[in-house]
């Protein structure tokens, strides 16, 4: 569904996101961290709790993103990251030449992760692309491989995000007359977790202290078209409609171009913005 011809044998990536290749990485890394990811990055680390010796975890679509922030807050840290592709190994790793032995990256192909129990003070999760079954997996493994009193800092949109291109979808629906794809739009969009919903799950898994807040993302672009054809478009948000949407996903792919040609249309001389609600969940292992 992104449209990827990525270097992973084509596979999906179901845990952070898609294995993006060499050429998606590099507009991630140019264009959506800049104006996207940059802000979770952000809300993520001002809540990290200071400590004198750390070490910290980074899970994402593209974690290495985060690790400058995660330094300058926490010097001195010991970091390992987990990414989605080899590609954004190789990109982190060229990020960090400069700090051999301080942080270590490889791709997430599977649960549980291959690390020790409580072997990390800090986890900073990222926006991963994938259900909500596989989110609840990883941060049960999160979970376990933090210290007792270890932080957990998970940064995500929350229900209500996207609406602009949900609506487009939904007039898909209803003027192909399918209602089973009108009904996995609402059901997709509902299993995004809300603050409320979030912070039980979270207590669910064993961590205390949970607080969650929220912020409200505008992402502006000139057009609707613009949007369209952008990388944050292509290689972020179809893939975590995709991840939501379950049920006649058959039909996405005829959905997508439909609200493509929608809100390049309907936003052809004005300003597009697309609306996130983003969310933070700081938490602790007891």
């Amino acid at each position: 569904m992104t449209g990827t011809g990525n270097e992973d044998g084509g596979a999906r990536a179901h845990i952070l996101g898609p294995a993006y290749t060499q050429e998606e990485v590099d507009a991630l890394t140019s264009d959506v961290v800049p104006r996207y990811f940059s802000f979770f990055n952000a809300m993520a680390v001002e809540r990290l709790i200071l400590a004198p010796q750390s070490a910290v975890l980074t899970c994402g679509p593209l974690a290495s993103s985060v690790t400058d922030a995660i330094e300058e807050r926490l010097p001195n840290t010991r970091l390992h990251g987990f990414e989605a592709s080899e590609a954004a190994v190789r990109a982190a790793s060229d990020r960090t030449a400069t700090a051999p032995g301080a942080l270590d990256f490889e791709v997430l192909r599977s649960l549980p992760l291959e690390l020790a129990d409580a072997s990390f003070t800090h986890a900073v999760v990222v926006h991963p692309i994938t259900t909500a079954t596989t989110r609840m997996q990883l941060l049960r493994e999160v979970s376990r491989v933090l210290v007792p009193g270890g932080q957990l800092l998970f940064a995500l949109p929350l229900r209500g995000s996207y609406p602009e291109l949900v609506d487009m979808l939904r007039e898909f629906s209803l003027k192909h007359d399918d209602p089973r794809f009108g009904e996995a739009i609402e059901v997709g969009a509902q299993s995004r977790p809300t603050p409320e919903t979030l912070t039980e799950d979270l207590e669910r898994l064993g961590f205390v202290d949970v607080a969650v807040d929220v912020e409200l993302l505008s992402v502006p672009f000139e057009t609707g078209r613009d949007f369209a054809q952008s990388s944050l478009f292509r290689l972020v948000v179809l893939p975590e409609l995709g991840s939501v949407i379950e049920g006649r996903t058959e039909a996405l792919g005829a959905a997508v171009d439909y609200a493509k040609l929608a809100i390049g249309k309907y936003w052809s001389e004005g300003q597009f913005d697309l609306t996130v609600n983003l969310g933070c969940a700081s938490a602790r292992k007891p």
